[in-house]
């Protein structure tokens, strides 16, 4: 029988006990782990400890806590990452931010809202915004309180400022793709689609995407040509984003770029528009792959065919 490996059951001793063993740099699964599911009493005592950590411990620490969220499905580490939210390192604030990124809690938006507008880094503020996204989505689905929806808008508006650090002013509008359909969205979206800047261009790219809005389409699929790969390679997930059949054959050749990443993200936006279309591209892309991508179509094409109505016209 095979012997598969099983995730290390977290270290049942007193969290001050694991804490000084971290401290010392033991970041195996068991000590980790035992920062889940904290209680109040073990989340105080976590946010006394951990400033007196070295920074690069208590940045392996959140970097592990990130691997674990992914691996495991049994471990919730969101009072010890909001309490890394706090940190006086900005690494730390921005990993922790990142590991965040499955929450969607009102109290979170908040706090994201907070770091965006005040933190001294740059790079915390726009890792805040870019985290901001899936509430912006939330909002333009009407799921959110109309006061916050306005707040959190408006606040990412400001945010793309020419005032604001690049970085800043990317994030903020590829957050607010969602709302394309806003005048003052759009607007935004063309002004910054026509900049000589291309990491701003780039970022319009994806929020065209992000916006579903069809207008942008053909922006979109003129982008799969554009000289520059990293062009090409959001004009890829726009179009993925968007899922529509007329992007297939753009992809198609955008599935055979010189550069993997371009390659890579056409090959999964084929897979997001799926359909007899996706799955017929997928197919002549498997017949002459090399083998750095066959695997990644093969895959693709599985998942594109499990949701394929058997009974359907072909």
């Amino acid at each position: 029988m095979e012997n598969l490996e099983q995730p290390q059951a977290a270290d049942t001793r007193s969290l001050h006990d694991v804490l000084a063993e971290l401290r010392d740099g033991d970041l195996s699964e068991a000590r980790v782990a035992r920062l889940s599911d904290l209680s109040r009493e073990d989340g105080r005592l976590l946010a006394r400890a951990l400033p007196t950590f070295p920074e690069s411990t208590r940045e392996a620490i959140v970097r592990r806590i990130d691997e674990l969220s992914e691996e495991r499905l049994d471990v919730n580490f969101r009072r010890a990452l909001r309490i890394a939210l706090d940190d006086p390192s900005a690494t730390v604030r921005q990993l922790a931010i990142s590991a965040l990124w499955e929450e969607d809690s009102t109290d979170l938006l908040g706090r994201l809202e907070e770091l965006l507008a005040r933190d001294p880094s740059e790079d915390v503020r726009a890792q805040a915004a870019g985290a901001l996204e899936p509430y912006v989505a939330r909002a333009a689905e009407g799921e959110m309180d109309a006061a916050e929806a306005d707040q959190l808008r408006n606040l990412l508006l400001a945010a793309t400022s020419p005032h604001e650090p690049l970085v800043v002013q990317r994030r903020a509008l590829e957050a607010l793709g969602p709302l394309g359909g806003d005048p003052q969205v759009r607007d935004l979206i063309a002004e910054f689609y026509q900049s000589d800047e291309q990491a701003l261009r780039c970022s319009a790219v994806y929020a065209m995407g992000r916006s579903l809005q069809p207008e942008w389409g053909a922006d979109i699929l003129a982008e799969l040509e554009s000289d520059e790969a990293e062009l090409r390679y959001e004009a890829a997930r726009a179009a993925g984003a968007m899922g529509s059949q007329d992007a297939l054959p753009g992809l198609l050749a955008a599935a055979r770029d010189e550069d993997a990443e371009v390659r890579h993200a056409a090959i999964a936006a084929i897979g997001q528009i799926g359909g007899r279309g996706g799955a017929r591209a997928l197919e002549r892309l498997a017949d002459d792959a090399d083998e750095a991508d066959f695997e990644l179509i093969e895959a693709t094409l599985e998942d594109v065919n499990s949701l394929l109505d058997p009974f359907a016209p072909a």
